[in-house]
Order: structure tokens, then sequence, then C-alpha cells
């Protein structure tokens, strides 16, 4: 097989995102260069054979590896140095190294502009203002982004790509959550944006991309803490649940379904009611329910206030707050290890189908979410939650780059 059919062979596994066998194959293949004497080959795919490790997960090894690289091309310069600080960069994020990662990523971009080839010096330089921005947060990241800008040639993709970061780091506040924040490199359009979408209430929350399934967050420590998940079969009980809408209370869906459209408080009181004589139900739980329902009442009011329901309007299921959920615990679950990407997408995708079939609109949907949410936290307070929660959607729903303003519903 020669050098070509080798590499080609190792980028199509990268393609299909079979890291393991990627590095596999990178390793063949500076090996069969190694034994032919081709020393400055060797050098720059024995840097992608640390990066398609890194990506398998085997950090420990892609850095003993990129260690010996680095040795071996102390003498090199030109564009082995630049292909080398390229690839060092990701293998060095890959491992929590983020600040010495976009300094290599920076390296990079600047040995590729010397030898005047702008597209590796676009990805270089793009990658390393993402990295800056992970590393620093927005705020610290200005100026290095500008920095960074200055040094790009306008008029070229990449300096357009880090453009539009250094106006996203701008425009966020002096804060961490209730902000709307899109990855560059995450789904913008199409059926799996729209799903993420679906759990933009949280992404907007806590201040991370609404349409990317992975983040920087202490996600392990979270879903322990909040949902009892230590492992993959505890991470799949949990999102079964939100999938199924069965993490919510029940009564709360019973009482909405009780409801006809324009049926008046007494009548859905009696409603409610009759139901539970049906089951044989007891009394206290009966009041319980007929309180509930008062409850949700009172919420609906302020909703049509604050704008969350149109006039008249009325929240007809709190699935939603479910299948929001269930979108970010697809992203939890797979920042933890507990699923791959690809059961990560497929819970997000029925998550969204599951959202659609449901409501009519973002609107509406928003409002249910809303609903179960304050039903669970804020008993009847409207606080904080309620004030976050509102913050959120009024974001989502005015804000131009918001997906629900740049996409329609289902």
């Amino acid at each position: 097989m020669t050098y070509q059919a080798m590499l080609d062979r190792a980028r199509k596994f990268e393609r299909q995102g079979r890291a393991g066998e990627a590095a596999a194959a990178y390793a063949e293949a500076a090996k069969a260069m190694e034994a032919r004497g081709d020393w400055t080959s060797a050098v720059a795919v024995r840097a992608r054979h640390a990066r398609a490790l890194a990506a398998a997960g085997q950090t420990g090894e892609a850095q003993r590896i990129l260690d010996a690289v680095e040795r071996a091309a102390a003498s090199m310069g030109g564009e082995v140095r630049a292909v080398l600080d390229a690839q060092a960069a990701h293998v060095l994020a890959a491992a929590g190294r983020t600040g010495e990662a976009a300094r290599r990523a920076w390296a990079a971009m600047t040995g590729f502009a010397s030898l005047q080839d702008h597209r590796r010096a676009d990805a270089a330089g793009v990658h390393a203002a993402r990295l800056i921005v992970r590393d620093a947060g927005p705020r610290k990241a200005l100026l290095p982004l500008r920095e960074l800008l200055a040094q790009m040639p306008p008029g070229g993709d990449g300096h357009r790509r880090v453009a539009e970061l250094l106006a996203e780091a701008e425009r966020r506040p002096d804060r961490d959550h209730d902000i709307l924040v899109t990855d560059p490199d995450g789904a913008p359009w199409g059926r799996l944006a729209a799903a993420l979408a679906v759990g933009a209430h949280l992404a907007v929350g806590n201040g991370v991309a609404w349409n990317a399934l992975t983040d920087d967050g202490n996600d392990r420590e979270l879903l322990e803490r909040d949902w009892g998940v230590t492992d993959s079969a505890s991470w799949r009980e949990q999102m079964d649940r939100l999938l199924d809408a069965n993490n919510s209370d029940p009564a709360i869906q019973m009482v909405l379904d009780r409801r006809g459209r324009g049926t008046d408080p007494r009548a859905w009181r009696a409603a409610i009611v009759a139901w539970c004589e049906e089951r044989d139900i007891g009394e206290q739980t009966v009041r319980e329910v007929v309180g509930l329902s008062a409850t949700i009442l009172r919420y609906e009011s302020r909703f049509r206030a604050d704008g969350l329901l149109p006039p008249g309007g009325l929240v007809e299921s709190v699935y939603g707050y479910d299948f929001g959920r269930a979108v970010n615990m697809a992203r939890w679950g797979l920042n933890c290890g507990y699923c791959d990407a690809e059961e990560a997408e497929k819970c997000v995708l029925t998550a969204g189908h599951r959202a659609h079939q449901v409501y009519p609109s973002w609107e509406s949907f928003s409002a249910g979410y809303i609903l179960g949410r304050m039903l669970r936290f804020d008993d009847g307070e409207f606080g904080e939650w309620y004030e976050r929660s509102l913050t959120g959607h009024r974001v989502l729903a005015e804000d131009p780059a918001s997906p629900w303003r740049r996409m329609s519903w289902g």
C-alpha cells in the first residue's frame, strides 16, 4: 500500500468518527515512512497520529507521542513546524491544557501564513480563537481576540469567523448565565438544530451553546448531585423517563387534560373531581389536585401579563419540561462518557420530535416548559425561578440570533 493510500484510509476513519482506527492507520503510515528514511513526512504523520489518539480519549499516550515528535523535529522548521504546532494544539486541548493549546494554534497560524498557505492559516487562527475563548472566558478573551484578528488578512473566511467570535464575546454581558450562546461549529440549521433548540431554555440559563452537544461544564458532579446519575445505566434510566415525559408529576398533566378549551374554572374543578371519584382517589388527594388547578390559573394569568402567553392563552401540556431537559441530559451524558455521540444525537432528535408532536409553536412549548418548571420549584412565589425563566424566554423569543427566531417550529 502506498503512503497516499495509507493516509487516505486514516482520513476516511477520521471523517467517520472512528478515531482509534484512524490513529492505528496513521501509526502504520508513519512507521513505513520512518523505515524509508522519510523523516520530514513521518514527523507530520506522527503528529496526526497523536491527534487521533487524543480524539479517541487516549490523551496520555497522545502527549507521549507528541513529546517524542517534538524532539525529533527540534531542528526542523517551515511547514513541518507549522503542522506540528497545529496538531499539538488539538492534543493539548484534549488534555485540558487549553492555554498552551491556544498558543500552539496561534503559532501554527503564523507559520502557515509565512508560507502563504492561507487555507491552513485560517483554520489554525479560528482554532486559536476558540481555544482563547474557552480558556479565558468571553470577557478576558476580548484583547487577545482583537490581537489575533489584527494578524489575519481581512476578507478571508478565517478573518470573518474570528470576527464573529469577537462580536459574540463583546455582546455577552458580564455574567455566565441567562445569555444566548451559539457555537459557530455547532448545528446551525436542520433537524438536529431544531431539536437542540428544544433544550435552549437550560442552555441559555447555564450560559452554554444551545447548538452544541458538548460543553466545558462539570457535568459529572451535576448529574450525581441533582439526578443520582453515576454511570451509563443510571443515565439511560433518567433519559428514558424524560423522553417518555415521566419525570414530572403526572398529576399536573392529568389536571390539564380535564380542561377543555374555554372551560370555566368551576366546570374544570368538577371534571377533576369526577375523574378522581371514578378511580376511588382519597379526599386529601382530590383537594390537592383541585388546588393545583387554581395554581395553574394563577401562573397562566401571570404568563399572559408577562407575554409568555397571548391574551386568553392556556397551557395544554407540561411535557415540554421533560423534553427540554432530555436534550440537556443527552449533552451531559456525552460530556461524562455515559453515552457516545451517536446515542446522544438520537436522544436529542427524539426529544425534538416528541415536542413537535405535542406543541404547535415555540411560544406554546416555552409556556409549557416554564409551567412545568414553576410547579416543581417556584411554589407559587413568582420568585427567582420565575424571573430567570422569564428572562430566558424573552432572550429566545426576541434575540435576532435566537434559533426560535431563525427556525420555524417543527
